[in-house]
């Protein structure tokens, strides 16, 4: 098989030639059984962790399954860097994939890829999804292209910024395991890369509370524990590094993923992604034709694609005089944030809120199709049919939808459910 770069590069980082998902189901077989081949040649055995900013869900199940790789890590989330963009995943820490999809946790036993897998470059909770929509001046005058641990970016070489940053990882505001990968991708050797790492490690070794581990390591550690089904976890940026007044709180299991928001006095949910095991990657029977590649979950709320450009009233609105979070974990599943008069919580089934009375939610740019009924709100999002339930009294009117009611749930359903409404119900 030839390796053509359209830049006639001997190494592109482009999805086409670089990436698995821009060959055949077939040609994907031949090159990893070609590549174990001679790792086998090589090192006597083969590769315990397999890890790329991408990777198929046919290549990850051949790895597991024919040659017994024990861990697999891909990328953040990030929207269109270096040509591919992953959103709506398990934000941060470890999950087991669905069969169908590797970037979905898988929710059913017969379902799931007995293999955790680990997200890349240790994300700010606070500026990783949308980048600089929500920092000071002075950082913006700084060009940080990545807000992640990365030595190399003004980010995860800023002392202020990566204490932070560690104390999000591995501070208070957490469930069940607690996970940052440090380093950096191997295209960088003309940087210094070193004097970053090295203060990043001194001051993990200063928390005392740390272990530092090879991701072989991590992985067999997370199997354990876990055996093979995705716990509740949160990862949470409670004090801003800079100036801005923000706060971040990430709820993640193997049902969704759901990121509630403070901006100064404003609070809405940022992100909410449904993960259904039986939705397959878009790569899964053919090759991916252009240079980008996308990897995505199912949105529910989203402020990214969904907002571009926008800063004012993004977001699924919970509050508009807000004040600071408090975290307390409930269980091992459950966790709630609160301020004011007002609390949400978290637990595997959804969302529950007290205090709000009433959400809304701009949904001008959206690209899927959406019907409101009296408790629900229903999706099509290319080709997949989902829905959030809901207690309260729905309205749908000039592209702005509402929910009011005592005590809002918030319930994602995958397709199947009872109140599912018919694609044809829908208008594009």
């Amino acid at each position: 098989m030839p390796y053509e770069s359209e830049n006639g590069w001997k190494w592109d980082w482009h999805i086409r030639p670089g990436f698995s998902m821009a060959y055949t189901p077939k040609e994907r077989d031949v090159l990893i059984d070609e590549a174990m081949r001679k790792y086998r040649e090589v090192f006597g055995a083969y590769p315990q962790v397999v890890g790329s900013w991408l990777i198929d869900t046919r290549t990850a199940c051949r790895l597991a399954d024919k040659y017994g790789v024990k861990c697999l890590c891909i990328c953040r989330d990030q929207t269109n860097t270096d040509a591919y963009s992953l959103v709506g995943g398990y934000f941060n820490g470890a999950y087991f994939p669905s069969r169908k999809n590797l970037f979905t946790p898988a929710q059913t036993r017969e379902n799931t890829l007995d293999v955790p897998v680990l997200r890349l470059l240790g994300p700010s909770p606070i500026h990783n999804y949308d980048n600089d929509r929500f920092i000071s001046a002075h950082a913006k005058d700084a060009s940080c292209v990545l807000w992640t641990l990365e030595p190399v970016w003004y980010a995860g070489e800023n002392a202020k910024f990566e204490n932070a940053m560690l104390e999000y990882f591995f501070g208070e505001e957490a469930l069940n395991f607690c996970y940052a990968q440090i380093g950096q991708e191997n295209s960088f050797a003309g940087s210094d890369i070193l004097t970053p790492l090295r203060r990043q490690i001194g001051t993990l070794r200063a928390r005392g509370d740390v272990r530092f581990e090879k991701m072989s390591e991590t992985a067999a550690r997370f199997r354990e524990r876990f055996g093979n089904e995705t716990p509740a976890t949160v990862t949470a940026g409670m004090k801003n590094w800079d100036s801005e007044d923000l706060q971040s709180v990430y709820y993640q299991c193997k049902n969704y993923v759901a990121n509630l928001f403070r901006d100064g006095k404003r609070v809405f949910i940022r992100a909410f992604y449904l993960f259904d095991e039986n939705v397959p990657e878009h790569y899964a029977e053919k090759t991916c034709e252009s240079f980008y590649a996308l990897y995505e979950n199912l949105p529910l709320v989203d402020t990214v694609v969904w907002a571009e450009g926008v800063r004012e009233n993004i977001g699924l609105t919970l509050d508009e005089n807000g004040g600071a979070f408090c975290f307390e974990a409930l269980s091992d599943t459950c966790a709630k944030v609160s301020w004011n008069d007002c609390s949400v919580v978290f637990t595997e089934e959804g969302i529950e809120t007290a205090g709000v009375g009433e959400m809304t939610y701009d949904l001008m740019q959206a690209t899927a199709q959406i019907c409101a009924g009296s408790h629900r709100v229903d999706y099509v999002y290319k080709g997949a049919h989902y829905g959030l339930r809901t207690n309260g009294d729905v309205t749908f009117e000039s592209n702005i939808l509402t929910i009011r009611g005592e005590r809002i749930c918030l319930t994602p359903e995958r397709a199947g459910k009872e109140g599912t409404i018919d694609a044809h119900a829908f208008k594009a």
